[in-house]
């Protein structure tokens, strides 16, 4: 009788567990790619979902998810301003790419806060690609014109040049590197138009950089 007992209360708390996984699942909303852009001294944020073309449950929660991008002082405070807009819980572990505006790269301290900030929170994976534009609403034309999720589409492209592939950049990477200090990074940069995207070169970080960040 004791083993039936506790087997019983066993499977009850599987499945009360079970019950609370659902239940976070449907509160959370899974961006694909966080764009990070700097104007007029102010971080620029936003993220973009997976496509909604589908139907039914799948289209509606992806719909929702979406917020207006943030500007703000630092990359913490507008990441958290975004966050805050959504009526979900932000779940990165999806995340495929972050796309950096080159301004916001040569913008030492604002550039140097945000990489500072993702060490610290291990918000993003690190292995998700990194690389950068000349201007954040270029890639956001261009996405009305994606037929697929743009972060899904920018991780394919990157990946499929293997002839940069020496240079292909993580936040891992990018990470360690800033901790290195290393002596030269190259930081993907893709030339983004309405209709294409373009391998471009690279945007640079020269060692003597690091010690400004």
């Amino acid at each position: 009788m004791r083993t039936k007992v506790f087997f019983a209360m066993v499977f009850c708390s599987m499945l009360l567990l079970t019950g609370c996984s659902e239940t976070e699942l449907e509160a959370r909303c899974f961006p694909m790619l966080a764009a990070v852009g700097y104007d007029d001294g102010k971080v620029l944020y936003d993220v973009v979902f997976p496509s909604t073309t589908g139907t039914g449950d799948a289209k509606s929660t992806q719909e929702k998810g979406n917020a207006p991008k943030t500007k703000r002082d630092s990359f913490e405070k507008a990441k958290q301003e975004y966050e805050s807009r959504l009526n979900k819980v932000a779940d990165y572990n999806h995340l495929k790419v972050i796309v950096l505006e080159e301004e916001l790269i040569q913008e030492s301290k604002a550039f140097g806060e945000m990489l500072d900030y993702l060490a610290k929170t291990e918000d993003f994976p690190r292995n998700t690609y990194v690389c950068a534009v000349d201007d954040i609403e270029n890639l956001f034309e261009f996405k009305k014109n994606a037929s697929q999720d743009l972060g899904t589409y920018l991780e394919e492209y990157i990946s499929k040049h293997e002839e940069h592939k020496s240079h292909i950049l993580t936040l891992g990477d990018l990470l360690d590197e800033k901790e290195n200090q290393t002596m030269i990074l190259y930081i993907p940069y893709l030339e983004v138009e309405e209709n294409y995207v373009e391998w471009g070169g690279y945007v640079n970080i020269l060692g003597d950089m690091w010690k400004d960040f």
